[in-house]
């Protein structure tokens, strides 16, 4: 039967992602389905024939091996700390928590109950990501200089809580939403930053668009913008020595080097974008996990580190004195 499985919480991650890719892996059974909105959970139940409904993590405690945790973050310490009480193993939504004294709830929580921990940044599961992760260190473009990273498009996910979007729910905007894919990447290809300089165009509220500068050991320069009401260029660009890496944000299949004042265009896979794909291998990685006891691709401590890094971010903002209201929409100061 495999790793029997439930997914606590059925928003849109869980429909559109978590759901079917559980259901394409032939190692795991996809057991139940938990929120505390039980029509919803029994809609999706029918719908991807998955064979029980609960309204609480507890009922269900008995009758799996894991589950993945869906939810909106502020709720996650409490279902996490359930979870490895119950001897489960844990795949958790980014971001790990809304604060670092959160994720460290669930870090302690796993390490007592010696269960795995996952954390869900999907993007390191896209097959360029991963390429582009074996050129830096096979240190294809020699010595790197600079990184400049453009994600950025108006917001369009279809979420049914709208918790990102809620100032009681969350403490964080885009960069603590969208943003924290890229800049787990570059934690997983350059290490934690030494320094940050951070702007954003909140006055109280939360950030639809921020302006980050950012070095890495080794002496990388890094400039990361995004924004959740423009488009952007959506690539991250990383020049070296020996040449040039260009990476799609939301691009999978491909990327881009240029050695010698020559681009050549490196195609990976034959599809452009299938979440459920990259959900897949994320899940395919947590199960492998769970049956050898060794470290998923994202750990809790890579999630960590991401949401300490925006938890630094905010606080260096806080300390800035704020204009009464924004000059120009988008300005980031």
């Amino acid at each position: 039967m495999g790793v029997r499985l439930a997914i606590v919480g059925c928003g849109a991650v869980a429909e559109m992602g978590h759901i079917p890719a559980a259901r394409r892996l032939e190692n795991v059974f996809l057991a139940a389905l938990v929120d505390s909105d039980k029509a919803r959970a029994e809609h999706l139940a029918e719908q991807f024939e998955v064979p029980k409904v609960f309204s609480s993590l507890t009922e269900v405690a008995d009758e799996v091996d894991a589950v993945v945790l869906a939810t909106p973050p502020h709720v996650r310490p409490a279902l996490a700390e359930q979870a490895f009480s119950a001897g489960l193993h844990v795949l958790c939504e980014k971001p790990l928590a809304n604060s670092i004294a959160d994720c460290r709830i669930i870090l302690d929580a796993g390490r007592r109950a010696k269960r795995v921990l996952a954390v869900a940044h999907t993007y390191r599961h896209m097959p360029n990501r991963i390429q582009a992760h074996l050129l830096l260190q096979e240190k294809a473009l020699g010595t790197v200089f600079t990184v400049d990273v453009e994600q950025g498009d108006p917001a369009d996910w279809p979420t049914r809580t709208g918790y990102s979007v809620r100032r009681d729910w969350t403490p964080g905007g885009v960069l603590l939403n969208e943003g924290i894919h890229s800049l787990d990447a570059l934690f997983w290809w350059f290490g934690t930053p030494l320094n940050l300089e951070y702007q954003d165009d909140a006055i109280g509220g939360l950030e639809s668009n921020v302006r980050i500068k950012m070095d890495f050991i080794g002496g990388i320069s890094c400039k990361f913008r995004l924004s959740r009401t423009c488009k952007l260029r959506n690539r991250i660009v990383i020049e070296g020595e020996a040449g040039s890496l260009s990476v799609p944000v939301w691009d999978q299949s491909r990327f881009f080097l240029t050695r010698n004042g020559r681009t050549i265009t490196h195609n990976v896979t034959s599809r452009k974008w299938d979440f459920v794909a990259m959900m897949g291998e994320q899940l395919r990685d947590f199960v492998v996990s769970i049956e050898t006891m060794g470290a998923p691709r994202v750990t809790g401590d890579d999630g960590m580190r991401v949401v300490d890094f925006i938890e630094k971010c905010y606080a260096a903002k806080h300390q800035r004195r704020l204009p009464e209201r924004a000059p120009i929409p988008g300005l980031t100061w």
